[in-house]
């Protein structure tokens, strides 16, 4: 029978935010069959051009809001347990949200947007068991156009509970298999330039990581 753990109800604030660093390099290897113009000699003798840069890889698969990813994951900030992922809606904000959120006083060069999105995320333990109860599992989400670059993002602190955005979550005390929670996250971002993907994923080390796997098509309410 199934146990579901107590729920304490409290302001949860996000405090944390998920720095992506992209990576890069060269395996190396010798220059067989290449000259030193950067070309290689067919069976002719003649020289035909080498392979282009590659471009970022295409897309994975397009899900649509409410369609649970196709893997499980285990996110890296709960030490332990595989999650089902699901996004459940995006809810788009206005400007006045945005000043209540006191964007406008932030420093220079901190995160700031015009636009709010209010982002839900459905998390379904199927394996495991997490040492962490209420990690930041919004720091795997990413919102993307479709060249896969980020054009919107967390702030690193904030609290997104204003009038009509986040909802105060409760604060668990732990995790059960089968247990459900839909977490809420507020990406900053420019209602001039809106995010085409909304991708969610653990082990992410560029841009390009998120854009091999399935990703939800950015739908806003």
């Amino acid at each position: 029978m199934h146990h579901r753990s107590k729920a304490l109800y409290g302001v949860f604030v996000t405090v944390l935010g998920l720095t992506l660093t992209a990576c890069g390099g060269d395996g190396g290897g010798g220059k067989s069959g290449v000259s030193e113009g950067g070309a290689a000699k067919g069976e002719t003798g003649q020289e035909t051009p080498s392979a282009s840069p590659s471009e970022k890889p295409e897309w994975g698969p397009a899900l649509a809001m409410g369609q649970p990813a196709p893997k499980l994951y285990e996110p890296l900030n709960t030490s332990g347990g595989k999650f089902q992922v699901t996004a459940k809606k995006i809810v788009k904000g206005t400007p006045q949200q945005a000043k209540d959120l006191n964007w406008d006083t932030l420093a220079p060069g901190e995160l700031k947007g015009s636009t709010p999105y209010f982002v839900y995320f459905t998390y379904t333990l199927k394996e495991g068991k997490p040492q962490v109860a209420n990690p930041d599992l919004g720091a795997h989400a990413a919102a993307l156009d479709m060249k896969g670059v980020k054009v919107a993002e967390r702030p690193v602190v904030h609290s997104g509970f204003v009038d009509g955005g986040c909802e105060v979550p409760p604060v668990y005390m732990g995790w059960d298999i089968g247990e459900t929670h839909t977490l809420c996250t507020v990406f900053a971002g420019d209602e001039a330039h809106p995010p085409a993907r909304l991708a969610w994923g653990t082990d992410i080390e560029t841009d390009t990581d998120y854009m091999k796997a399935a990703s939800w098509k950015w739908t806003t309410q």
